[in-house]
């Protein structure tokens, strides 16, 4: 039957005997077949509309996740061909895969796209996933391919090329059902549940996600450094009850090391990529008595397995890769093709079903690797075995200079090749070398550069299991009497500079808990010389482990002492040296109390005071749902989140008091009703529609200060729009709103929040008065008692009396290239990524005003004790950092000022800044914002995405077309590399300028990175404005 030998028809088959059986578990998400198959069919739907079928390539870039599945499902279901490319690859690396394979059609996750989009050929589109959801009614049954041939094409998968080019090999659907189907070394069954492994551009993940999906099992989704860390990955195994597992050899050798006990709830463990290591196996053996241990051979031109032996004793010396699997035929040739005698060491040719159709857009390398012998192809593999007389294969090594490192297939040349191109570099050899967890590269180059210069560069044109674990600067290569490479007289590499870990005090091991919990990391893989910044520490998880110090262990670091510790040994040393002075829980209010302002909504009751019409502090935003919610019940998780969260029952309330002085107060409601409008059938409203008739000024005397709108479809996902007044609401409120949202949908209770709002306020205000922030006004007061000059900018308009608030967004990509120079320039300087940028900015800012006293305002979390990590809330504070620039002064030494500044202001952040204002600016310019007219803020992420409870909901920050400064520079730090956005006052300035204005920035940023010693002011004071460009998608200036 037809359906026998094409995927399509073999899942639709299963997904018929299944429909409500488990198919795909990624955290908390769980998809069903019936579900998986609906949520595949509405992407082949839309996929068939945009041309796709039989033969076409599709690109697919995405995380290891449930939508990745979903997608490669869809691209089979359509007919057409997947081609799985890894996001986070270099871009020089995605643009030779994308060049060469030359798919008209690329659809990615949301957050890769930024990333792909600059590595697309001349002709091919991108879509993202949510792109196909939204745009498509799920097909009619007759809309889809019911089957396709046997031979038609199912995935491309690009290996390394000799030649420095990568091949795509072409598998068609026989080849994967030979691998998952009537099989004879693994008994496929509905009750086995595989754990995903397998890179998705790696061709053992065909063995994990069709071997599932065609055979009624479960696929347990997880991240990559779960499968890298042993504690972790074994708790993956035992909460995913897992029974088969796959394990390249050298991720095998090293998780034996760790725990050999890890593999004891499996029952068959699939291990290869490499020559499996003897002691490590037979370690197994011992360890797991009823476990079936399968070596695994395979090239990924015979769709990941040709061999599978079983391995049932301890071995000696080297294990076998064993017998052809079904489907499979195999041959040991000599060097003239024709079979060696029994126990004597040929090459293998392998064919079969299994045979791949060739190498994509490569008839040289595909004539070179498939030939035809006895009327039958095969590909010549060019490895070395050997058969026994039962039929059991050996192997011997390599023909060639191919070698595998973590179970990727490299060539050598290709990493040479790539070691040639760069810049610098007058010759090159690439050394292999054995190690206790595998093979590893060397690299040996002649060069002026240095070695990390080189590394560096390599590193944006290779994957990293590509790159040399080493550089070695050389004068010349040796050469022998042949003229070739003499690699006995190459030097050893020497001894790593960076001592090894060492094991952790108690103290330490306490700090590396902490450390794990802010920083998303395991403990494991924190050491005494890790250094919290170059682990993905910000100043926001700075303050963050700040509170968490204070509250398990007693003793509050100051931001200064943690920016001058920075590694674990470090600031464990600070943390016993430290006075005893931890956090106490916050005291509850007395109902009935009086409730004043909190600190933080001061400064923003009086801004809505001077306009109350102004949407300038509306935080509107759009949350993309999976599927569609019910109304009533949504209502209802509305209304129970504002139970929870005071601040979203609050409004506020203007009285006289006795001396006749006017006081606001906040108000809290028992409970609320979160207005709820609906809106049906209205497949063309846009976001902008949404802004012009739902995005409206707040009244702060009645609340709730928030309002939804559910925009509902048959033909599309739900879209839930949000409005909230920021004086209740920040950055952390939004991704903890969305969290709830989906708990209590379910009927699921949240975590509680350790205090409410108003008690956080009335606690800050006691802190500031007498308690641990009491010092900090004196420290603004002394830093702005001269204030400067307002910042004097050349503007296209003349400035209004009054400040406008309307406003516009540039935006500016700069790539992974730059956000690593960021990093290492921060590094280099002891200072946070924060301030290498800021001072790209102020000094664009300093030389177009020519002043000397630049004032910049940046928003800090405010969040300053750790019960404050789950309240809803405005908590964001504006702190004034002041850069003063002498004469003669290089952007080095501004870059030394501006960490000395930010860590101050992170020290001190917690004193209100409408204090400071009221201080020392009292007499207000209504044409200006006080103390600063520019703003800056850096951005770890611009998007949320949120899996919980079988929904996915893609969170986006609508913007409604205003400017709270004159300026307000963003930069974003992405997967995808960094991107700046200048929000600009559209009453002072065109878009024209405020694109030339973001350009030099750019272009003082990459002075500081490369060029720190050059003055601030130089002689050609002002760079030629750059040509201009498209006005892009706007940003807000909401700090996450």
């Amino acid at each position: 039957m037809a359906e026998q030998h094409n995927l399509i028809g073999l899942f639709e088959k299963q997904a018929q005997l299944s429909p409500d059986s488990t198919a795909v578990v990624f955290g908390d998400d769980r998809l069903t077949y019936r579900e998986l198959r609906e949520e595949a069919r509405r992407v082949a739907g839309r996929l068939r509309g945009l041309g796709v079928g039989p033969e076409t390539l599709v690109g697919m870039a995405f995380p290891r996740s449930a939508d990745a599945v979903v997608c490669m499902l869809g691209i089979v279901l359509a007919g057409g061909a997947y081609l799985p490319v890894n996001p986070d690859f270099p871009a020089e690396r995605l643009k030779r895969v994308l060049g060469d394979a030359r798919p008209p059609l690329v659809v990615c996750a949301p957050e890769a796209a930024e990333a792909m989009r600059g590595a697309l050929p001349e002709g091919t589109v991108l879509r993202t996933l949510p792109d196909l959801f939204d745009h498509d009614a799920r097909p009619a049954d007759g809309e889809l391919p019911q089957a396709v041939p046997a031979d038609a094409l199912a995935y491309v998968m690009y290996t390394s090329g000799s030649t420095g080019r990568p091949k795509g090999v072409m598998v068609e659907h026989r080849g994967v059902v030979r691998l998952v189907k009537d099989t004879d070394y693994f008994g496929f069954s509905p009750d086995e549940r595989f754990l995903l492994t397998g890179a998705l551009e790696f061709d053992a993940s065909t063995f994990e996600i069709w071997g599932a999906l065609l055979n009624g099992a479960v696929l347990h989704i997880v991240d990559q450094e779960t499968l890298v860390v042993p504690q972790r990955l074994k708790r993956a195994l035992k909460q995913a009850q897992a029974t088969v597992l796959w394990l390249t050899a050298p991720l095998f050798n090293q998780l034996v090391d760790e725990d050999v006990t890890l593999f004891e709830g499996l029952r068959t463990l699939l291990v290869g990529g490499d020559a499996l290591s003897c002691p490590h196996v037979n370690r197994v053996l011992e360890a797991c008595p009823g476990l079936r241990l399968l070596n695994g051979y395979g090239p990924t031109e015979n769709t990941t397995f040709t061999t599978v032996f079983p391995v049932e004793r301890p071995y000696e010396s080297a294990i076998p890769i064993g017998r052809p699997i079904a489907g499979t035929t195999t041959r040991v040739l000599g060097s003239d093709l024709r079979p060696v005698p029994t126990g004597q060491i040929g090459e293998l040719f392998t064919g079969g079903l299994g045979l791949a159709r060739g190498y994509l857009h490569n008839p040289e390398a595909t004539a070179k690797g498939f030939l035809t012998l006895d009327g039958e192809r095969y590909y010549r593999t060019g490895d070395l075995v050997s058969a026994d007389s039962t039929g059991v294969l050996s192997f011997h090594g390599r023909s060639d200079d191919q070698v595998k490192i973590r179970g990727h297939r490299v060539e050598v040349k290709e990493v040479n090749s790539a070691l040639l191109d760069v810049p610098g570099v007058r010759d090159a050899h690439t050394a292999v070398q054995d190690s206790a967890t595998g093979k590893k590269l060397i690299g040996y180059v002649v060069t002026e550069g240095d070695e990390d210069g080189v590394l560096s560069e390599l590193r944006r044109r290779l994957p990293s299991y590509m790159c040399p674990e080493r550089i070695v600067r050389i004068p010349r290569l040796p050469l022998n009497a042949n003229g070739k490479v003499d690699t006995a007289r190459l030097p050893a590499p020497a001894a790593s500079v960076r001592p090894p870990s060492g094991r952790l005090s108690p103290e330490e091991e306490k700090l590396a808990a902490l450390w794990a919990q802010v920083l998303h990391r395991e403990p494991e893989l924190i050491g005494p010389d890790s250094d919290f910044f170059e682990l993905g520490g910000t100043s926001i998880t700075a303050g963050a482990l700040i509170g968490r110090i204070g509250r398990e262990l007693g003793v509050v670091l100051s931001f200064q002492e943690l920016f001058a510790t920075r590694t674990l040994r470090g600031m464990a040393r600070s943390v016993a040296e430290g006075e005893p002075q931890g956090f106490a829980p916050i005291a509850e209010i007395p109902a009935g109390g009086d409730l004043p302002l909190h600190p933080q909504q001061r400064g923003l009751y009086a801004l809505w005071q001077v306009d109350e019409e102004s949407l300038a502090y509306n935080v509107p935003a759009r949350l993309d749902v999976s599927g569609h919610l019910d109304p009533e019940r949504l209502r209802t998780a509305l209304r129970q989140l504002a139970g929870r969260h005071d601040a979203l029952r609050t409004h506020f309330v203007t009285e006289v008091d006795a001396q006749g002085r006017p006081r606001v107060r906040q108000v809290v409601q028992e409970a609320v009703n979160v207005p709820l409008e609906i809106l049906s059938g209205s497949r063309a409203c846009t976001d902008e529609d949404v802004v012009a008739r739902f995005v409206r000024p707040f009244d702060l005397g009645s609340g709730p200060l928030l309002r939804a709108l559910l925009v509902q479809d048959e033909d599309r996902d739900d879209r839930l729009y949000l409005d909230v007044h920021h004086i209740v609401f920040d950055g952390v409120s939004l991704a903890l709103l969305v969290d709830e949202l989906l708990d209590l949908y379910v009927g699921v209770r949240p975590e509680e929040p350790a205090t409410t709002y108003a008690a956080a306020g009335r606690w800050l205000d006691g802190e500031l008065e007498t308690g641990r922030f009491a010092r900090d006004g004196a420290y603004w007061l002394e830093r702005f008692r001269d204030a400067p000059p307002p910042l004097d900018l050349p503007t296209d308009h003349p400035r209004p009396a009054i400040r406008s608030t309307r406003g516009a967004v540039v935006r500016h990509e700069l790539g992974t290239e730059c956000q690593d120079a960021v990093r290492r320039c921060a590094a280099a300087h002891s200072v946070t990524d924060f301030s290498v940028l800021l001072i790209a900015y102020a000094a664009v800012l300093a030389r177009l005003s020519g002043q000397r006293d630049i004032v910049v305002g940046c928003p800090m979390s405010g969040r300053v004790h750790p019960d404050l990590d789950r309240v809803i809330g405005m908590f964001v504070n504006t702190v004034a950092l002041r850069l003063q620039i002498d004469d003669g002064a290089t952007l080095g030494d501004l870059l030394a000022q501006a960490g000395r500044e930010h860590r101050s202001g992170l020290t001190h952040q917690a004193y209100p800044f409408d204090r400071l204002v009221e201080q020392v600016a009292p007499q207000r310019d209504l044409s200006r914002n006080a103390l600063f007219d520019a703003f800056f803020a850096l951005q770890n992420i611009d998007f949320h995405v949120f899996r919980k409870h079988g929904r996915r909901v893609t969170v986006s920050l609508l913007h409604p077309g205003t400017s709270r400064f004159d300026l307000n520079l963003q930069a974003y730090q992405r997967p995808q590399g960094l991107r700046l956005e200048l929000e600009y006052s559209t009453a002072l300035f065109t878009q024209q300028s405020a694109e030339s204005l973001l350009e030099q920035i750019v272009a003082a940023l990459d002075e500081v990175l490369h060029r720190p010693g050059l003055s601030v002011f130089p002689p050609a004071s002002r760079p030629a404005a750059p040509p201009t460009g498209a006005l892009t998608a706007p940003a807000t200036d909401f700090a996450f």
